[in-house]
């Protein structure tokens, strides 16, 4: 009990760390509550449309707010404007919507809600993102947790009609409460750096994320088109249960990133690496440990729902978990290494690493169908990860310590200290308190 209490406390005491646990908390609500009120059938249906939802919204995340907090490190007028946040919002509303009509979701009309409802995740995003720029961690976490809130209500919806497109467009039409306040909470910035200035890094990223979809969401969407499988239930539910690791990962991606943008405490090559290297050898021992434990209790206690067997949900908590815990632990190396400049270093990597899971995919759905395909392709991603990213982090590392190579080059380097000393004049970011401060991550 009072270990429990204590995590509580300092959970509480680290914004972005409870914006995480609200927002894994949503997540994880939402697919159950789905599981529990929908059959089978029109689980797998919600399964595959949610899944498209929010792979949109990592392709937006990934080309625009992300590279900008990256950016924000050496360039403090790095923010995604609302013009550049519309647009994105409306493409993805237009993939979800189109995606659901070659899915075979409904009729046109279905097509058109999810349209709308697709529409605030992305907005809800942006504004996390700028929150995190201005070092408003707080609102970062109010916004999620009215997010919860939303889903906490969603019942309501599912026992009047357990249907996949009215509740996944309820689940993005609810965005707009905690959109509309972050609107009106938040400053506007001063001066914003045009994306042009940074495109290159942002369309690195998003190759990585888009490369990356080939590794998991791709072949779930075409193997739910190609055929039904229990197993693509059982995975996506695994998913779910493996909400905490997610969340552990998420949320120290999140401020690896965060930390590294805007304290001074992480400024230095030397203190990033060793920050990155010691988190993610921790996350990693972490991992190992909860998903073995998760997969033994489900396994033991025969725990199923309606809409998930116990069978399926074994199998897939051992093949995404194993795929969740490598990707998660090679991914901090992967975040350290964007941090440091290497973006081309990680989307070579990421290319390699769906190159092999893809191959996997392909040659056990011919092999053994969409069980077999499922498996071989989740179990290759999780012993090709390490090989991908901390092999070649490892190697640069080493290269940063012994001084051949720098985060910037010479010329690049006096161009980013001027845009700092002009932009932090202007910049409501400034004096940010480093991590022994109270309240701060």
């Amino acid at each position: 009990m009072r270990s429990m209490l204590r995590a509580a406390v300092a959970i509480a005491g680290k914004p972005l760390v409870l914006s995480q646990v609200l927002t894994s908390a949503a997540g994880a609500l939402a697919t159950i509550f789905a599981a529990a009120f929908m059959d089978s059938q029109e689980f797998t249906r919600f399964a595959l449309v949610n899944l498209l939802s929010v792979t949109t919204v990592g392709l937006v995340r990934s080309f625009l707010f992300q590279p900008a907090l990256i950016r924000f490190r050496h360039d403090k007028a790095a923010h995604a404007p609302f013009s550049t946040a519309i647009v994105g919002a409306v493409l993805a509303g237009a993939v979800v919507a189109g995606g659901a009509v070659i899915l075979g979701v409904g009729p046109w009309w279905e097509s058109a809600v999810l349209f709308v409802g697709a529409l605030f995740p992305i907005l809800q995003d942006w504004l996390r993102y700028r929150a995190m720029s201005f070092d408003r961690r707080w609102d970062v976490a109010l916004s999620d947790g009215i997010r919860l809130v939303s889903v906490a209500l969603s019942p309501l919806i599912l026992i009047t009609r357990p249907d996949a497109v009215i509740y996944q467009s309820y689940l993005g039409l609810a965005l707009a409460v905690p959109v509309v306040l972050m609107l009106i909470r938040l400053p506007r910035p001063r001066k914003v750096t045009p994306l042009r200035e940074y495109i290159g890094p942002a369309s690195l990223q998003l190759a990585d994320f888009a490369i990356g979809q080939f590794n998991s969401t791709l072949p779930l969407l075409v193997l739910g088109a190609l055929g039904s499988s229990a197993l693509i239930g059982g995975v996506r539910f695994a998913q779910t249960l493996l909400g905490p690791l997610n969340l552990v990962f998420a949320a120290s991606t999140t401020n690896l990133i965060a930390d590294g943008a805007t304290r001074g405490t992480y400024a230095s090559t030397e203190s990033l690496i060793h920050q990155g290297t010691r988190l993610a050898r921790t996350l990693g021992l972490v991992a190992v440990g909860g998903v073995g434990v998760l997969v033994g209790v489900v396994a033991a206690s025969g725990f199923e729902l309606r809409g998930v067997a116990n069978g399926p949900l074994v199998i897939g908590l051992t093949i995404v978990g194993a795929a969740t815990l490598s990707s998660g632990w090679a991914g901090i190396h992967a975040i350290v290494m964007r941090l440091l400049g290497h973006q081309a270093i990680v989307t070579v990597g990421r290319a390699c690493l769906v190159f092999a899971s893809l191959s996997a995919f392909t040659i056990g759905y011919l092999l053994g169908g969409v069980d077999a395909s499922l498996a071989a392709g989740f179990l290759t991603a999780a012993v090709v990860a390490p090989i991908a990213f901390i092999v070649p982090a490892t190697v640069l590392y080493r290269r940063h310590r012994r001084g051949e190579l720098s985060e910037l080059g010479p010329a690049a380097a006096e161009a980013a200290q001027e845009e700092v000393e002009l932009s932090e004049a202007d910049s409501p970011v400034r004096g940010l308190p480093d991590d022994s401060a109270p309240g701060t991550i």
